[in-house]
């Protein structure tokens, strides 16, 4: 039925809604708040939720012209499948987890990317990925924690641009690495809590350089702000004794992908040559 595939099944619902029975409402109502159950239940399990007889629910289907009720849920799940956001609804059960502190955690999570993004102004966050395309060398500097998203900041950006360099390493001071920072560099710090001293001793050394700094931290971080050129910040609370860090991994992304799409024919020609020696090198 060539029909069948133009007019979805909530649509017919609605459009036949006035000529159905008392019991067939009951059917419809349920299916027009949760829309997805046509597709996850079968014609028992849909009676039983609808409170009415499996052949009241057969005659449902019926009067909305199809021949039977799997052909409707036939079209149903093809809507489901193309993640159409209506037949996403379903009264099926959520998930019971075991542990109430993983629901926690993932509604933690979620929070904290919505808090981060909320805020966010992206055109400020293009004009940094601008600036960081036209430095001549781009650094990054953390500790602790911050030490894993710098060097995943680095990684990232090094997909884009050449000289993007690491401030702390096993072969050389701080000092002898900053030494060779110009003004016409940018130093990414990622400073989330807890910061060293040391940290903040570098902020202060390269801002009495006249370096621009990229800040990267929590929101309400405090004085040590007001080193940098530029600041971005990410949501970083956890649910118990650790901070957590999607938002701002997340974040770190969004970046270095406005850097990639603001470089365009520069950043595919990168892309290209890496692959290629990925290739020569046997890598993967």
């Amino acid at each position: 039925m060539a029909e069948s595939r133009q007019e979805s099944v909530v649509t017919r619902i609605r459009n036949r809604y006035i000529n159905l029975t008392p019991s067939e409402r009951k059917v419809a109502d349920l299916l027009l708040e949760f829309p997805g159950d046509i597709a996850s239940y079968s014609a028992t399990e849909l009676a039983q939720r609808a409170g009415v007889s499996k052949a009241a629910t057969t005659r449902f289907f019926r009067s909305l012209g199809y021949e039977n009720f799997e052909q409707a849920r036939h079209l149903a799940r093809e809507q489901y499948n193309l993640g159409s956001p209506l037949y996403l609804l379903s009264q099926r059960p959520e998930l019971q987890l075991a542990d109430s502190s993983l629901r926690k955690q993932m509604e933690v999570e979620i929070e904290n990317l919505s808090k981060t993004f909320e805020v966010l102004d992206i055109a400020y966050l293009e004009s940094i990925a601008a600036n960081l395309l036209r430095a001549e060398q781009v650094w990054v500097l953390g500790f602790r924690n911050s030490y894993i998203l710098a060097d995943y900041a680095r990684w990232q950006m090094l997909q884009v641009r050449d000289k993007v360099h690491s401030l702390v390493t096993e072969s050389a001071t701080l000092a002898e690495q900053i030494v060779d920072i110009g003004k016409n560099d940018v130093v990414i710090t990622v400073g989330f809590r807890r910061r060293t001293q040391r940290f903040l001793q570098v902020l202060k050394s390269l801002r009495q350089r006249d370096v621009r700094i990229l800040y990267l931290t929590e929101p309400k971080v405090g004085a040590s702000i007001n080193y940098a050129t530029w600041v971005l910040t990410a949501e970083v609370s956890g649910t118990g004794i650790f901070d957590s860090y999607p938002a701002a991994i997340s974040l770190l992304h969004l970046l270095t992908s406005s850097m990639f799409n603001q470089s365009g024919k520069n950043s595919r020609e990168r892309f290209k040559q890496i692959e290629e020696l990925h290739e020569e090198l046997a890598d993967f």
